[in-house]
């Protein structure tokens, strides 16, 4: 027998045919030399993961002031994987790289059926900072 969640998740995650492939870069830790502890981010050669999803745009702003011109953007990022370790301060990057680096500037959101605990996406905030 066939359910309805077969149907929209093939068996296992929700089917996105229009998502793209993306690239989370996390900077590695950085030893304190005089604490020892970690404390530091390399962004140097970050640890990286692959994963698709689908962006959508949400707005965008400029801020002119006397001494630069800063645009922040805004969208938001769903991937048919809820188990994604995407967290905030991470940054995303398309694949193939289209030059726009976004940072993950919240908590992604892990919603679920309240009846049957069905998790069918991860929705991912993000923000871009150009100027």
């Amino acid at each position: 027998m066939t359910s309805a969640l077969d149907y929209l998740g093939h068996g296992s995650s929700f089917s996105m045919s229009g998502a793209t492939k993306w690239r989370r870069l996390r900077a590695r830790k950085v030893n304190d030399p005089y604490s020892g502890e970690q404390t530091g981010e390399d962004w140097s050669n970050p640890e990286t993961l692959d994963f698709t999803g689908a962006l959508a745009s949400s707005s965008s702003t400029r801020a002119p002031d006397g001494l630069r011109e800063q645009t922040t953007s805004t969208a938001y990022l769903t991937s048919p994987d809820p188990t994604l370790d995407i967290m905030p301060g991470d940054r995303i990057r398309a694949l193939p790289d289209d030059g726009r680096c976004w940072e993950v500037s919240g908590y992604p959101s892990h919603d679920a059926n309240a009846f049957v605990s069905w998790q069918p996406t991860i929705e991912i905030p993000l923000s871009e900072y150009r100027g």
